[in-house]
Parts: C-alpha cells; sequence; structure tokens
C-alpha cells in the first residue's frame, strides 16, 4: 500500500532505507483505516520515516522511540536541511510532528517499543468528591456529564469553605453561594445549589457534617413554568431536514440525527451514545437510556429508520466500532460531546436560512413535543416519548400554544373609577 504514497522510485526508497522502513507497511495500513485523505497520510509517513532517521542518527533505535523525544524532533524540523522527501515546508513540520507520534503509538501497540506511555496528569481529586461521585453514580443514576459539573462546584467550595465538612457552618455555606451565584446564569447557579444541596445531605448521611445544613443552602426564586420553551414551527423544522445534503456522507449522518431529534424527541446525549444494537430492524424499534439510564423502546418512523438505514450503508466510515454517530474527519471515531450535536444542528439551521431562537440540539425536542401536543397528543403522552420521570416537567409543553391560551383566557376586569 505504501507504493500508492510515493509514485517515485527514489523517494520510496529513501523513505524504506530509514529505520522505520520494516514497520511503515502497517503503520500506512493503519492510517488508511482511520480515514486520512492522499497528502495528510503521506506527509504522517514522511514524518514517521524522518523522525525514525533523526533518532537513528544519534545512536537511538526503533525499540527506543518515545514521545519524549518529539520535542528535540520539533526544534530539529525549525531548521531542517535534510534533502527530499523529509524537508518540507512549516506546514509539513506540524503533520510530520503528528505522523512521529502516531508511529511511536503504533509501535506500542504493535509490542516494538516496550516503554509505557506517558502519563497524563490526572486533575485531583479529593477523597470526598471522589465518594460523593461515586454514591450519585451508583444510587442516583446521574450522568457522567452532570457530575462532572457537580466535580467543579464541589472543587471550588471545598477550596473556598474548607474540607472538613464538620467545621461548616450555614453562614460560611449561604457566603460562598451567594457570592458564587451573584451575576452568575441560571443555568449554572442551579447547578450550584443543587450540588451544593446534595453534597451536604451526603456527607450528613455518613456523619461528618452536622445535621440540618443543607437547610442552609439558598434557594433560589423560581416561578414553576414561568418561562415559554423554544420551538421551531414545523415548516422550519422540514426545511432544516431538507438541508442537509443527501449526496454527502456528512449530510446523510446529519439528516439521520437530526430525524431523530425532531421525529422522536431524543436529546443530544442520546445521539451520541447511540449503538448499532440500539435499533431492532425486525420490530422497527429502538432502545434508548435517557438521563435516568432507564432503558425504553422508541418506535422507529419508516421516514427516521430509512434515513438511519441510508446513513449506515452510504455514509457511515467503516469503522470496527459499534457506536452509530461517528465523525467524518480523520481519525474517524465516535462523536465524544454533545457539543458535536448541536454543532451539527447549528450548521443545518444556517443552512437553512431559518430564524431560530436556538441553534442547539434541544430546540428540535422542543418542537417534536410542541408538534405532537398540536396533533392531539396528551401531556402524558408526550411525556412518555421523551422520557420525562415527572409530569411537571411536560406540563412546560402546556403553555407553547398562546393560540388556544388566547382562547381560554378570562377578560380582564375593567376598573370603573368612583
Amino acid at each position: 500500500m505504501i507504493e500508492s504514497f510515493f509514485k517515485r522510485r527514489q523517494a520510496l526508497a529513501q523513505i524504506v532505507s530509514t529505520p522505520a522502513g520494516p514497520h511503515l507497511a502497517g503503520f500506512t495500513a493503519e492510517l488508511a483505516r482511520d480515514g486520512f485523505s492522499y497528502w495528510v497520510l503521506r506527509t504522517r509517513i514522511q514524518g514517521a520515516a524522518h523522525f525514525s532517521q533523526w533518532s537513528g542518527r544519534r545512536g537511538i533505535s526503533t525499540e527506543q522511540l518515545q514521545e519524549e523525544m518529539l520535542g528535540g524532533f520539533t526544534r530539529h524540523l525549525s531548521r531542517c536541511r535534510c534533502p527530499r522527501p523529509f524537508r518540507h515546508s512549516k506546514l509539513y513540520n506540524i503533520v510530520a510532528t503528528a505522523g512521529a507520534r502516531e508511529f511511536v503509538q503504533y509501535l506500542r501497540g504493535a509490542g516494538v517499543v516496550r516503554s509505557s506511555p506517558p502519563a497524563m496528569p490526572a486533575p485531583e481529586v479529593l477523597p470526598l468528591v471522589f465518594g460523593f461521585k461515586e454514591w450519585m453514580r451508583r444510587q442516583r443514576g446521574v450522568s457522567e456529564r452532570t457530575l462532572q459539573k457537580y466535580d467543579r462546584v464541589l472543587q471550588d467550595a471545598l477550596g473556598t469553605i474548607g474540607s472538613d465538612p464538620s467545621l461548616y457552618t450555614a453562614e460560611k455555606l449561604r457566603q460562598f453561594v451567594l457570592k458564587r451565584t451573584r451575576g452568575a446564569s441560571r443555568a449554572s447557579s442551579n447547578c450550584l445549589v443543587s450540588g451544593m444541596r446534595m453534597f451536604l445531605r451526603y456527607m450528613i448521611g455518613r456523619g461528618e457534617c452536622r445535621s440540618g445544613l443543607d437547610g442552609a443552602i439558598p434557594t433560589l426564586p423560581m416561578w414553576r413554568l414561568s418561562a415559554l420553551l423554544q420551538y421551531l414551527p414545523a415548516a422550519d423544522v422540514e426545511r432544516i431536514i431538507a438541508a442537509c445534503d443527501r449526496g454527502t456522507a456528512v449530510g446523510l449522518r446529519d439528516r439521520a440525527g437530526i430525524l431523530l431529534l425532531a421525529r422522536l424527541g431524543l436529546r443530544a446525549g442520546d445521539i451520541v451514545a447511540m449503538d448499532l444494537n440500539d435499533i431492532d430492524w425486525p420490530q422497527a424499534s429502538l432502545r434508548v437510556a435517557g438521563k435516568s439510564r432507564d432503558e425504553v423502546s422508541l418506535p422507529l418512523t419508516q421516514e427516521v429508520g430509512e434515513a438511519v438505514q441510508e446513513y449506515v450503508q452510504r455514509g457511515r466510515p467503516p469503522l470496527e466500532s459499534t457506536r452509530l454517530f461517528l465523525r467524518m474527519q480523520a481519525p474517524w471515531g465516535p462523536l465524544q460531546r454533545v457539543s458535536a450535536v448541536s454543532a451539527l444542528v447549528g450548521r443545518a439551521i444556517d443552512r437553512a436560512k431559518v430564524d431560530a431562537p436556538s441553534h442547539g440540539a434541544h430546540v428540535l425536542r422542543h418542537s417534536a413535543a410542541t408538534e405532537m401536543l398540536r396533533q392531539g397528543a396528551t401531556l402524558q403522552q408526550i411525556g412518555v416519548v421523551l422520557r420525562h420521570r415527572y409530569l411537571d416537567t411536560t406540563a412546560h409543553y402546556a403553555k407553547v400554544d398562546v393560540q388556544r391560551l388566547r382562547d381560554i383566557a378570562l377578560p380582564w376586569p375593567e376598573v370603573t373609577p368612583c
């Protein structure tokens, strides 16, 4: 395979004559599986060969290569006077360094390099926070994303108030919460208040904190059902779906994901976590585990099923991973963050030139629920589809049809002046 990237025999001979030569065929095949383009893959091979040549001149064998040597190699590239095919532009230097790093990782995976990979500095986690997160994870089924938010809150709290809960007072707790919520968004304030309250209850249950201190956390002023949910009219949703180009792999992926969001009311996290094995094709159903981690089975409609099938057959990269939605740029791999799903929705909204109140994935979930309500579905039925644990959550959608609210609203009494 490597021959197809170096048409000039002289260049190919120089590449394979380096100490990396015996391993470049396997390295090339692995890069090709990751979906790199022709020129990026070629430059990475050059970088791997260049790195092995540079280290070989210093008496370092291929078996001794380590990531710690990449700093010296980068400095060499900045003043490199090696003959072609090794010496190139500054842009080459960036890709070549990436190729050298990936070559070391490949050699380690193949058992050629025996050294351990460089240890990533793990963030310091206090034992109290670690125990709290484990309890929340196992006993409450809280998602990892929420635990990450709580982790930041508690690290800040323990660094400010102190790491000994037995010394906490209501005054210290209130001052910390009020100071941190002043000027903060409603979402971050909610996270701080709920995280602190849950942490204090955990500490009280363990006997490490004075009973009743969880009541010292002030309640934020939140008026129930006060906000109108952001959603899109059905016509705008159809324009967003139509804006996905079915002639490209990216368009097929985006269309499948957007249809799942807009028709089944899924969350962005559901899209990220979705697995090929979650789809039951004979039964036309989709298994989804939401925030509560309770699995439910949702019907896979003809339109959505065909879009997912088309993406899998024509657009999905040939990767061994069973995750359904993958990155379409090399290196191929599963989507990792919900922000990636919101980003693809935002791009589709921009392409459709829709004036949307929000460019995130959740606006499609709200739009799906709103459309179900207008089609005559009850709040209980909508709550089942959206996997709400409490009917109060679904009750927000009772306000979205403003015209109906106008029809049932009582007239404001006139005041007759005395």
